[in-house]
């Protein structure tokens, strides 16, 4: 992997600047009533997320925990000549961001990578753009002849020709060098032909398990176009960072996160190298935001004899096993009960996705895990994905003897699940993590490729709330930007590129909202005591915001500005 650019590392210092941030040793609640405030907030509209008290006053920490909020009045008996008072300004403010699902890791090795995204993320518009942007990638950081062009985040919907490149285009562009994008899913990808020959792809090579090489129907030849577990075989031979690069890569990626608030993040599908490379900046003291670890399905054999889940390690916690059942619905890979209702590449017929692991496999899986307390995270986009992943659990439910609490299994995206399946959710106590984004960037695309009624019941967490069932959401970075302001205009609006509403009966109002990127999502993580409201005894994360998302227009929440992060009370981020 080629260098990080100077700019990057001028942006790199400046953060720092702003995110000089240790690890402390913090107060047992014992020691709480006994503490004079180190910092008291007031003058806001402090939104603490708990139900009991949802508006206070003023909020007063020490030794980076809350000791107390409610009126100023009552906060400042607590004040001592050392106590300093931050003035929130009219702002608001609420507990950090916790993020319910997206790929930290991942993050980091796309910064080095060239952006393909289309607008409004970045300005991609057609198969022209992503070769001059790929060719502009080469010439900025110099990558010689025989080494690995980059790129992430194209998008076949997006662009003019309402296809994916293929490996023609990609090898007359680039005869000299191995090249290969993912698409804005993460779930697939186009190589060019120097790609396909170093990693041994040709007409012969037969699809591996949970995946497709698509090939062209009239000649056999692959189209260059790499489906779920095949890209793993690209994958596997791309450059890797160096340790200084990817040192960098880290601080960065935490700024990123801290920028839009977020003082816990997740890596979605954490694998064994990226496992011990995050344990070991932790145990460095080079997180100043905690991360969520979900441990790879496909490196079981590695970490689930790990003692790790559950702890916390200097920021770093391994909070469960990941599976990933089926693909993507704006991919065509998500599994469906009922076929697309549009062309599916590599598939003549009854295209209705495919999934990803047997059955055999999840419920092996599952069983362990649930033996063993350990908490599953379960990607399922389709119904059909659902379904098997409720059957896995009938089955190894009534081999075992399991208190629901303690299995907590999340539902990752729940993208298109029924409402007969959303009722066994609550019967089972599962957390579906919702992705309301999707009515944003790919609304208009469900609705060609599914219809109408399947794509305005996408992510419906009207519908689950309503059920009683805890819901969070999410951004699944990279696939969508962090952005947890949007994020949250997302699940309140519904709103698709070309002005449709995706279901307007599955609209949640901001405070419900809100909550699903704060209380439910540390509920989600097991992590409800210490963080996701703001309560006496509870990390002093927190997030200022410069308008109130409970009474702007909805239409503007998307608009709102992140001005501060604060974890266990050191400011994290600061907008300039």
């Amino acid at each position: 992997m080629n260098s990080i650019s100077k700019f990057s590392y001028f942006i790199l210092a400046l953060v720092l600047l702003y995110s000089c941030y240790t690890k402390q040793d913090l107060m047992t609640k014992d020691q709480i009533a006994t503490q004079s405030a180190d910092i008291i907030y007031h003058n806001g509209n402090i939104l603490t997320m708990n139900d009991t008290q949802k508006i206070v006053e003023a909020v007063a920490i020490s030794q980076g925990k809350i000791v107390a909020a409610g009126s100023l009045s009552d906060i400042k008996k607590l004040s001592s000549e050392n106590t300093a008072y931050e003035d929130l300004n009219g702002h608001t403010m609420l507990p950090g961001f916790i993020d319910a699902h997206s790929h930290f890791t991942l993050g980091m090795k796309m910064i080095a990578q060239a952006n393909l995204n289309s607008p409004p993320v970045d300005s991609i518009r057609d198969i022209s753009d992503v070769i001059n942007r790929l060719k502009e990638h080469q010439q900025k950081f110099q990558i010689p002849t025989g080494k690995w062009i980059l790129g992430w985040g194209y998008d076949p919907d997006q662009l003019s020709e309402r296809r994916h490149p293929n490996i023609t285009e990609l090898s007359e562009a680039f005869p000299d060098h191995p090249v290969f994008m993912i698409h804005t899913s993460f779930h697939m990808g186009v190589g060019n032909a120097r790609a396909l020959e170093i990693i041994g792809i040709n007409e012969h090579t037969p699809d591996p398990p949970g995946g497709m090489i698509v090939k062209d129907f009239s000649t056999g030849l692959p189209t260059g176009l790499l489906q779920e577990s095949a890209m793993y075989m690209m994958i596997g031979s791309m450059p890797q960072a160096t340790p200084t690069q990817t040192a960098t890569l880290l601080q960065l990626t935490q700024s990123y996160y801290a920028k839009h608030g977020v003082t816990t993040a997740q890596d979605g599908l954490t694998d064994s190298q990226s496992y011990e490379y995050l344990k070991a900046a932790a145990a460095q003291g080079e997180l100043y935001i905690d991360i969520q670890a979900l441990g790879s399905y496909r490196e079981a054999d590695y970490f689930l004899p790990l003692d790790d889940f559950n702890k916390d390690i200097n920021g770093l916690r391994l909070a469960g096993m990941k599976i990933t059942t089926d693909g993507s619905p704006q991919g065509k890979t998500a599994y469906f009960k009922n076929s697309y209702l549009t062309k599916v590449p590599g598939c003549s017929a009854q295209c209705k996705g495919f999934p990803m692991v047997k059955m055999e496999e999840l419920e092996s899986l599952m069983n362990e895990c649930y033996q063993k307390e350990i908490q599953l995270y379960v990607h399922c986009n389709g119904d059909a994905s659902i379904d098997m992943l409720l059957a896995a659990h009938d089955k190894v439910t009534t081999e075992l003897s399991i208190s629901s609490d303690i299995q907590r299994t999340v539902v990752i995206h729940s993208q298109f699940v029924r409402p007969d399946q959303l009722k066994k959710y609550k019967a089972y106590e599962f957390v579906p993590s919702f992705f309301t984004n999707h009515a944003f960037f790919w609304g208009d695309v469900h609705t060609i490729n599914l219809g109408k009624e399947r794509a305005n019941f996408l992510s419906p967490m009207r519908s689950a709330i309503d059920m009683g069932i805890t819901a969070t959401n999410h951004t699944d970075y990279n696939v969508t930007p962090i952005d947890q302001m949007f994020l949250l205009w997302t699940s309140v609006m519904r709103q698709s590129r070309v002005d449709h509403i995706m279901g307007e009966s599955e609209r949640i109002t901001p405070y419900e909202g809100l909550k699903a990127l704060t209380i439910h999502s540390a509920y989600q993580h097991h992590i409800d005591d210490i963080k996701g409201s703001i309560e006496v005894g509870k990390l002093a994360d927190f997030v200022i915001l410069d308008a109130d998302p409970l009474t702007v227009d909805p239409m503007d929440i998307k608009d709102i500005n992140i001005t501060m992060t604060i974890k266990e009370g050191k400011e994290i981020y600061r907008a300039l």
